[in-house]
């Protein structure tokens, strides 16, 4: 296996890793939810099922939507990221559940929609295939042929509103995921994408100059 696909996979690693880190602290902090934990929270409610098998359970849900409409999107990042998520916040849990100042706390809920922005950028840098909920954001964008950062708010808003219709609580966090996500997603991404430039120019810079 090449050294860039090695890269690459490491990079869908440490970003799904980042992701289920800030879940967890959004979760924790229960200052509102993103999109899809809010969803969670209201399924739950329904149905008693633990909240990271819920996680793994809609992830599927959302492939099999992106694979049904542009199957190209997909590849073996986005099994990465279905599977790591879940797991990543199972373990985490156990560290951070026992550290009570994290509990209701403004600032961690911020610190954790960072965290979770930033992961989702570096998990996309990779271009290893969509996660489930970015494949379904780029399905909402390409159809309605708008921006990454309106289709996130428009999907996060359309996932919250059921979230919340199944008796999820709503909050300061729930403002960040509708209006605030997108464009951190999309803000890491841009300035990752312009370093990941960079460091390709000066590998072919410095390949030239050996030669």
């Amino acid at each position: 296996m090449s050294n860039i696909r090695l890269s690459r996979l490491l990079l869908v690693t440490v970003g799904t890793i980042l992701m289920g880190v800030g879940i967890e602290l959004i979760v924790l902090a229960d200052q509102g939810f993103d999109s899809v934990s809010t969803l969670i929270i209201g399924l739950m409610n329904v149905l008693s099922i633990p909240f990271v098998r819920w996680s793994q359970l809609l992830s599927v849900l959302f492939l099999l939507i992106t694979f049904l409409y542009k199957r190209s999107m997909l590849g073996i990042g986005s099994l990465i990221n279905t599977f790591l998520v879940g797991e990543t916040i199972s373990c985490v849990a156990l560290l951070f559940q026992s550290w009570s100042w994290l509990q209701g706390n403004v600032y961690f809920s911020f610190l954790g929609f960072v965290i979770m922005a930033l992961g989702t950028a570096l998990y996309l840098l990779a271009e290893l295939g969509s996660g489930p909920l970015e494949g379904l954001m780029f399905c909402v964008c390409d159809k309605l042929s708008i921006s990454l950062q309106k289709g996130r708010i428009a999907l996060d808003f359309f996932i919250l509103t059921c979230g919340f219709l199944l008796g999820s609580s709503l909050g300061v966090g729930t403002i960040m995921a509708v209006f605030f996500l997108g464009p951190m997603i999309q803000g890491f991404l841009t300035f990752l994408q312009k370093i990941n430039s960079l460091a390709l120019f000066q590998r072919q810079k410095s390949k030239r100059l050996s030669e």
